[in-house]
């Protein structure tokens, strides 16, 4: 754009090899263009422009420092140029859920999803819009600001024009639980620390000791922590209970709002793959980040053999479309063991058939898998593509490490380089949304 001359041609990144960088915006408005501009140079070129910035600094008070937390609540460090949130209009609903019966007449409301849809303030600029759902412990804020205060990946999207719908997942946060119905669960500081935001002080796994992208100690009294702990809530930790409770919402979701892009993470992929199977025409593309668990196992290993085999279905805990159809899933999903290519790497249980069955409605649908350098699914997260590849689906893996974004855990949208990530994610999204003509 020509209010940002950049001239940073070499692919040494460092300062030196930035011969001049002219940014000299006369606003706010044109200055947070170019900021979004930059992003699009990648990750790492990304991180050069930042420093030139850095040295730059003076007449708009540029600084990449993070805000911080208080008592008070989220507050900007003294001296920062934070940038505004985006101006959107925000409605919302709920969709799906059935009336039930206490058995003495009373009547209530069960499984209802929660759905906060925004609009960008100068009207949408994609045909289609962006459905975000979230994993386990986590509601639909996952989406909005950092723990640290930075802009999410809402009004990233919202930026570009995008209409976003973030939901919270069934029996959660704003979707109401009704009392005695499945069992409840939710995370420990300390399990968040150690899988989470500080992965590389406990080296679970071999990938772990990566980590550099969390924005503060990761543990139990650093501000920021304390500010994304603050948001876990408790969860349905039946999976059979919570799958067909949120494919039944999400896909009232699709009949309402009609062709949508899916965006799931960790608890929220097995349920993204069972909405799109249950509705292929109005998923657009599917993108999964880190979708839980490896093919027939949801739980989280830490050695170099598939864990425990609670997901019949491969990829989810309740029945799937295959072809041919699933009449025993034990002897039609027969499994076989596939030996890792290395010792960071997790074995694979494919199935064991020369013939085997396929997804034929996620081979419906184009799939973006994405997974993080440092995080417990680089170990395994090649299985679940070699799964969908198997049974004929048409799935990317952006592997971010290999594509320049270093140092990410399993919540990278929340990290210090979340908006770069989300700038590499677009490119891939937007051949599925069509620019709206002006």
């Amino acid at each position: 754009m020509s209010s940002c001359f950049l001239d940073i041609l070499s692919s040494d990144n460092s300062i030196a090899a930035a011969p001049q960088l002219l940014f000299t915006p006369p606003d706010r408005q044109t200055w947070e263009k170019c900021f979004y501009f930059v992003l699009d140079f990648g990750a790492d070129r990304a991180k050069l422009i930042h420093t030139a910035l850095l040295l730059w600094g003076g007449s708009l008070n540029y600084s990449w420092q993070p805000a911080v937390a208080s008592s008070r609540g989220l507050q900007t460090s003294a001296g920062v140029a934070e940038l505004p949130e985006v101006a959107a209009i925000r409605t919302y609903f709920y969709v799906g859920g059935k009336y039930v019966t206490d058995g003495n007449g009373l009547h209530f409301l069960k499984d209802q999803m929660y759905v906060e849809r925004l609009v960008p303030a100068g009207g949408s600029k994609h045909e289609v819009p962006l459905i975000f759902l979230h994993g386990a412990s986590q509601t639909g804020t996952n989406w909005l600001n950092t723990p640290d205060g930075r802009r999410g990946w809402a009004s990233w999207f919202l930026q570009r024009g995008y209409v976003i719908y973030i939901v919270d997942q069934t029996q959660r946060g704003r979707s109401p639980l009704l009392p005695g119905v499945g069992s409840l669960a939710i995370f420990s500081a300390e399990f968040v620390s150690q899988l989470f935001t500080a992965v590389e002080k406990f080296n679970l796994w071999p990938q772990a000791r990566l980590h550099t992208q969390w924005p503060g100690t990761g543990e139990r009294g650093d501000p920021i922590f304390d500010a994304f702990y603050a948001s876990q809530v408790q969860y349905q930790n039946d999976t059979v209970i919570a799958q067909t409770a949120n494919q039944n919402a999400g896909a009232a979701l699709l009949d309402l709002i009609g062709p949508s892009i899916l965006v799931t993470h960790s608890q929220g992929g097995p349920i993204g793959f069972l909405i799109t199977d249950a509705r292929p025409s109005l998923v657009r593309a599917l993108v999964s980040l880190e979708p839980l668990g490896s093919p027939f196992s949801e739980i989280p290993t830490f050695s170099n053999n598939p864990g425990p085999l609670t997901r019949l279905y491969g990829l989810t805990n309740i029945p799937l479309s295959y072809s041919p159809p699933i009449k025993n899933v034990t002897a039609d999903l027969a499994t076989v063991n596939v030996p890792a290519p290395n010792v960071e790497l997790t074995d694979c249980l494919l199935q064991a058939s020369f013939t085997p069955r396929k997804l034929i409605n996620l081979a419906k649908v184009p799939m973006l898998l994405v997974t993080a350098e440092a995080s417990y699914q680089a170990q395994y997260d090649y299985c679940n593509v070699r799964y969908l590849r198997q049974g004929g689906v048409n799935v990317e893996h952006l592997e971010l490490g290999k594509a320049g974004f270093h140092g990410n855990a399993h919540l990278f949208f929340l990290e210090k380089n979340n908006l770069a990530i989300a700038a590499r994610l677009e490119r891939w999204i937007r051949k599925f949304s069509s620019p709206i003509a002006s």
